[in-house]
């Protein structure tokens, strides 16, 4: 049986797993990629005998070039790059032009799909927020982007004279009691309730991803399954496919 690299690059980290033909992945690793992911590639301990390597990446076409480049030289691998496709597995995108949806958000909605064939949503809580929702017949109907935490917090800190003292991710329930704890809490209530109305609106399963999933799990309304790998998931059936 064959087995293949899987790398998910987001914003700040590279995940990778290696994936079997029926799917299974093992234990996901990450590390900060600093805007160069290629960088990265001499310190990941690849296994012998891989197939190839499926990329998903968000960080633009040239850093994700010299990502192929440095794995097909340090691990002579071949590589091949997500993109989203209209149609898939009977995944029905609502973008017009479906190279324009989120190659990330895209792969969550696959694997989701594929999973459940069933209503569901995907919320990704990174330097990005992100939500996106299915019905039950495979339309994808739609989502938005808007500020994660830190960004929301940078955001607010870069256009005010506030005597703050930036981002931070000491979060508490309520509401702040100085400015950087209000600074905080702004954007914690921000991410969450955005995500909550969306999903209030939304029926069926709910799935949450994202650096920060954990952190804003505790503060949302409803069932929501923590998903960090939701991404490679979908990368493997792309794959598969």
């Amino acid at each position: 049986m064959s087995a293949r690299l899987l790398i998910d690059v987001g914003n700040t980290r590279l995940k990778w797993t290696i994936a079997d033909d029926s799917g299974l992945l093992t234990p996901v690793q990450a590390l900060a990629h600093g805007g160069d992911p290629a960088a990265l590639v001499e310190w990941l301990p690849l296994p012998d005998g891989l197939h190839d390597a499926w990329i998903a990446n968000v960080t633009g076409e040239a850093p994700g070039e010299r990502l192929a480049a440095a794995l097909s030289i340090r691990h002579r691998l071949q590589t091949r790059f997500a993109r989203p496709v209209d149609g898939l597995a009977g995944l029905a995108l609502a973008y017009p032009e479906p190279t324009r949806l989120g190659v990330d958000r895209w792969l969550a909605l696959l694997a989701v799909w594929t999973r459940e064939r069933a209503a569901a949503c995907v919320a990704s809580a990174g330097t990005a927020l992100t939500f996106d929702a299915v019905d039950s017949d495979g339309r994808h109907l739609g989502g938005i982007i808007a500020p994660g935490l830190f960004t929301a917090q940078a955001a607010v800190l870069g256009a005010t004279r506030f005597a703050a003292s930036g981002p931070s991710q000491h979060y508490t329930r309520g509401l702040g009691s100085d400015t950087d704890a209000c600074v905080r809490q702004g954007a914690l209530h921000a991410c969450a309730g955005l995500i909550d109305r969306l999903a209030a609106r939304h029926p069926g399963t709910r799935y949450l991803i994202g650096g920060d999933a954990g952190t804003l799990l505790p503060h949302l309304d409803g069932v929501w399954q923590l998903q960090p790998d939701l991404v490679l998931s979908g990368l493997a059936t792309l794959a598969r496919s």
